[in-house]
């Protein structure tokens, strides 16, 4: 079983490999596709959107194609402001636009809604319930991201970012009451075993919220079994 991962940015590139290496121990990285021999993976970031679709789909097909080896193509991608099934039509539609055609590989598209800092918030243990500035107040006062769905949440009105700027600072916020330093380029603590199991926790108890965290880990789950 080989699987090949194109992801969204450089944080996923600095996460995934050490979530695999927890939910899926028996798949072992190799650094170039053809490496690929047998229960391994390759996996590349796409840069963000939309290169990880102009810049990059088109090179993992040929990537996949001329290795002959890859079972699972898996293309890990923000909604951002869109919902998941438009986002999931969206490379759909670019895969048909553009003949990008994947030999004998099945191609599974997983969405981030609305990012992985989103997912990263359904830690319910990271939720300041007695914040230690009005910053951080402020974050905790507009969503309670312990108590309803991360996936849910807006930006205030009137915030000047996107909507993925405000989780990931909403997360930044976060992780700063607990001592921890978050940024993209290293994302500290969400790396953690325990971190995932929290969200594993939080997935388990309320199978209303992270529907595309959900999603995410049975993927996974269902390739490697």
């Amino acid at each position: 079983m080989n699987v090949y991962f194109l992801v969204e940015g450089k944080t996923e590139r600095k996460v995934y490999p050490k979530w695999l290496a927890y939910l899926a121990p028996q798949l072992k990285r190799v650094d170039f596709p053809s490496d690929v021999l047998a229960d391994n993976y390759y996996l590349i970031s796409g840069g963000g959107f939309p290169s990880i679709l102009d810049n990059h789909l088109v090179d993992s097909a040929a990537d996949v194609n001329a290795s002959g080896k890859f079972d699972y193509f898996v293309l890990v991608i923000d909604t951002d402001d869109v919902l998941a099934m438009e986002k999931v039509k969206e490379v759909e539609e670019f895969i048909t636009d553009h003949n990008v055609v994947f030999n004998d590989c099945e191609v599974v598209i997983l969405p981030q809604v609305v990012c992985m800092e989103t997912w990263f918030l359904g830690n319910r243990r990271i939720y300041a319930r007695n914040p230690s500035s009005a910053e951080v107040s402020a974050f905790t006062g507009h969503y309670n991201t312990a108590q309803d769905d991360p996936e849910k949440m807006r930006q205030p009105e009137g915030y000047s970012g996107s909507i993925g700027d405000y989780h990931f600072q909403y997360l930044k916020n976060m992780l700063r009451e607990k001592n921890i330093r978050y940024s993209k380029r290293n994302p500290q603590g969400v790396t953690e075993s325990y971190y995932i199991d929290e969200l594993r926790s939080r997935i388990r108890s309320d199978r209303n919220c992270l529907h595309s965290l959900q999603n995410f880990i049975q993927q996974i789950e269902d390739i490697v079994s």
